[in-house]
């Protein structure tokens, strides 16, 4: 818990681009206000310390100059002034029909949050919500949610059914007059990668259902993408990590430093440069978490979490270099589910995408 609890500090962090450890007595020009809700205890002590974990995230965050974090103990704020200019809130909480966040005029409150660019997480067995309102709402704001059925057995409560609800993927027409969207113009003047080929959207007939299996090996590219790129493996040669590619994947990208150039490459030729070789086995820098996957025309497409962790050595502090995501298209090949394009969005939020929007709109 305390390993799980350290990585979602991490994470929070990343997005909003701050430094985790090591960080130097300069000043922090913005304060990023994060609020914790924690929920009204529902076991003994020792076991789902909501409050308790709510406490030892926001004293782990305080620890970083330029975030300020709260607690709101014992479920739902009693003063919804807790929510008055916040960056972010995430619910860690007890969830299903009885969920303090599913009532009606608490998803209208954290709509409007979400609205305003408000980052919006949910922990433990808060992501869990009846269909309905609570389930659409749930898409929205984190991608997809848990519907389940519990038995009671000789063993006690277990699940009887479970299902994951996806959010489905949704292509945007263009603008009246053919325009693309200002957030699409920012995404552009930012450098940020543009997909290779439009896809026409196929009639539902034409998508094949993906299976367990398909759904495992798929995830499995996650995995086999880190360690490849971390280590090198396959005797330095960049190898596991290429092959995590189709023969012509592209894998494209914003530039590393700002003003720098957008990278493209395309092949596995290409693709296998980027795996540093001489790393070993030993070392971690890449985590992938969040893994949306849903079956599409050419097989499959997802959307995965990236955080880059620098782990301290030497003298050097441990720091997050930085956050954001992956979106993928996935086939299958003779050699198993493979790449076929990865498109790299690097963390921003509603406000810096509204701000480069403005920014890059000529002058009138």
């Amino acid at each position: 818990m305390l390993k799980r609890i350290i990585l979602f500090c991490a994470a929070l962090i990343a997005v909003f681009g701050l430094s985790a450890c090591g960080t130097t007595s300069q000043s922090v020009a913005v304060e990023k206000k994060i609020l914790l809700v924690a929920g009204k205890p529902s076991h003994g002590p020792g076991d789902h310390e909501f409050n308790a974990g709510c406490m030892l995230l926001a004293k782990c965050l305080n620890e970083t100059p330029g975030i300020k974090a709260t607690v709101a103990k014992g479920g739902w704020p009693a003063d919804e002034s807790a929510f008055d200019g916040i960056d972010a809130v995430f619910f860690y909480m007890d969830g299903g029909p009885g969920h303090p966040v599913a009532k009606p005029d608490h998803i209208k409150k954290v709509r409007e949050l979400a609205a305003k660019g408000v980052g919006i997480g949910f922990g433990h067995y808060a992501v869990e919500v009846v269909p309905g309102e609570p389930g659409d709402a749930w898409k929205e704001w984190i991608g997809g949610h848990y519907e389940d059925q519990y038995v009671k057995t000789a063993q006690g409560w277990k699940f009887k059914r479970r299902e994951y609800i996806p959010m489905k993927f949704e292509r945007r027409a263009p603008a009246a007059g053919g325009a693309a969207p200002a957030a699409a113009t920012a995404a552009s003047a930012a450098g940020a990668p543009q997909a290779s080929k439009a896809t026409p959207k196929p009639a539902a007939s034409q998508v094949k259902a993906l299976t367990a299996q398909d759904y495992l090996d798929i995830r499995a590219l996650a995995s086999q993408y880190a360690y490849g790129l971390d280590s090198g493996a396959d005797n330095g040669t960049g190898s596991v990590y290429a092959n995590v590619f189709a023969e012509d994947a592209e894998f494209h990208g914003p530039p590393a430093t700002p003003g720098g150039t957008p990278f493209n490459a395309v092949g596995r030729s290409e693709l296998r440069k980027f795996a540093v070789p001489g790393r070993g086995t030993a070392y971690v820098r890449h985590f992938m978490t969040n893994h949306l996957i849903e079956a599409s025309p050419e097989g499959a497409r997802g959307k995965v979490y990236l955080l880059v962790i620098d782990i301290a050595r030497e003298e050097r502090p441990t720091s997050v270099n930085m956050g954001g995501h992956y979106e993928d298209v996935y086939v299958r090949t003779a050699e198993g589910w493979r790449i076929k394009s990865r498109n790299f969005y690097r963390s921003k939020s509603a406000q810096t995408v509204a701000a480069e929007a403005a920014a890059a709109s000529p002058a009138r």
